[in-house]
């Protein structure tokens, strides 16, 4: 073979990079070489995990807790979760059916997808979107349709939702709080997504990794809204709420035969998440204070971050309602890959581009999950790069 990658299936061919990696690669590579770099690009709480979790983690290893548990997870985390969502949504949930832990959300998205899309299917998200969604779709061979979210407000786009979906679309997935814009849909959009499900049979996987950093609004959970698990799949986690970002644990409520299809792709691809790491989420559930604190200096990074954003004219950002993410849109004649490489490399500044996250426009996404003084000063020196190219 001439070309090595034709050894490669066409599954391994097709799958795209990380973009959002990419250019956190790019950036190391650079501090590798002596350059220091202001790194606003991936979105990993800068805290520590709170040391109550790491205790319990320790413990639950020195009481012998580091051998295989079933691949669905231990029971006693699942029927907590089971109990703070049937709390939050007045749905009832079966722990031993309806909840499995996942090594991170990320997997907990890709058995969800992967045991509901075959090839000749297609699946709608709306734009702009974290880009694993359509990543774990093309391993498939499935499709994804993008629909463009209102730019004003990024609000769900309920005019056109309907255009996009076929006879071959058997899943929306919303997320929210969004990543990349903190976006948070109000309940009107969540009636009419699930209207939308129930008239077009189609199962609504929402993202809810950002909903316990809310800044502003009141947050509705998609659950209590659609009452029923038969086509409802709520993915959550504890990398974004409680900094575990590393210890890699997520989970997934929906229906039986969902989480039975997610249970065997679990047994054959990783067995099950990381046994200390379990009764650590065991732990992080109870604990409240140390996420509030860290929505509290988000929301700080955030209005310091836009505060400076008025003051500049190369770029203006809708004020985020969720997440830790500022989708800022500039002014420059330039395309968004360009744009954060020349960031990356003249500036010293780590963000990623709009194109990421499938938008034909000028933005590009930074994150507020990093000191307040690298932010503030990742925003001036972008400003100052744009004022030099236009």
């Amino acid at each position: 073979m001439n070309n090595k990658n034709e050894s490669l299936s066409s599954c391994a061919r097709r799958v795209p990079t990380s973009g959002t990696m990419r250019m956190a690669v790019l950036a190391k590579e650079l501090e590798v070489k002596g350059k220091k770099i202001i790194h606003l690009g991936i979105g990993e709480p800068n805290f520590h995990t709170p040391k109550k979790i790491i205790e319990a983690a320790y413990q639950a290893m020195n009481d012998g807790k580091t051998g295989y548990t079933t691949s669905r997870g231990i029971l006693p985390l699942r029927e907590k979760i089971a109990e703070v969502h049937m709390k939050d949504t007045a749905v009832d949930i079966n722990p031993k059916e309806n909840v499995i832990l996942t090594p991170g959300a990320k997997a907990s998205l890709f058995a969800a997808i992967v045991s509901i899309l075959d090839p000749s299917d297609n699946m709608v998200v709306v734009s702009p979107y974290w880009p694993s969604y359509e990543g774990i779709a093309q391993f498939i061979g499935a499709t994804t349709k993008s629909v463009q979210a209102h730019y004003d407000d990024f609000g769900f786009p309920s005019e056109t939702i309907k255009e996009a979906i076929d006879k071959n679309t058997k899943i929306l997935l919303i997320n929210s709080p969004s990543n990349p814009t903190g976006v948070i849909y109000d309940l009107e959009s969540l009636k009419f997504i699930s209207d939308i499900s129930t008239d077009n049979d189609l199962y609504i996987i929402t993202d809810e990794i950002y909903k316990k950093i809310v800044f502003e609004g009141k947050y509705h959970q998609y659950l209590s809204v659609s009452k029923s698990l038969e086509r409802t799949l709520v993915i959550d986690g504890f990398s974004k709420s409680h900094a575990m970002t590393g210890w890699r644990i997520g989970y997934t409520i929906g229906n039986k035969e969902i989480i039975s299809a997610m249970n065997k792709i679990q047994q054959n691809v990783s067995t099950c998440v990381n046994t200390p790491t379990q009764y650590a989420a065991l732990k992080a559930i109870e604990l409240e204070e140390p996420t509030r604190k860290m929505v509290q200096e988000y929301k700080q990074r955030r209005d310091k971050a836009i505060e400076l954003i008025e003051q500049c004219d190369n770029f203006s950002c809708r004020k985020p309602d969720g997440a830790f993410y500022l989708f800022i849109k500039y002014d420059a004649d330039i395309e968004s890959e360009d744009l954060v490489l020349k960031i990356l490399q003249e500036a010293g500044v780590a963000v990623t581009a709009g194109s990421v996250f499938s938008v034909d426009e000028k933005y590009f996404r930074l994150s507020l999950a990093s000191e307040m003084e690298d932010i503030l000063e990742g925003l001036r020196r972008i400003d100052d790069l744009i004022t030099k190219i236009k």
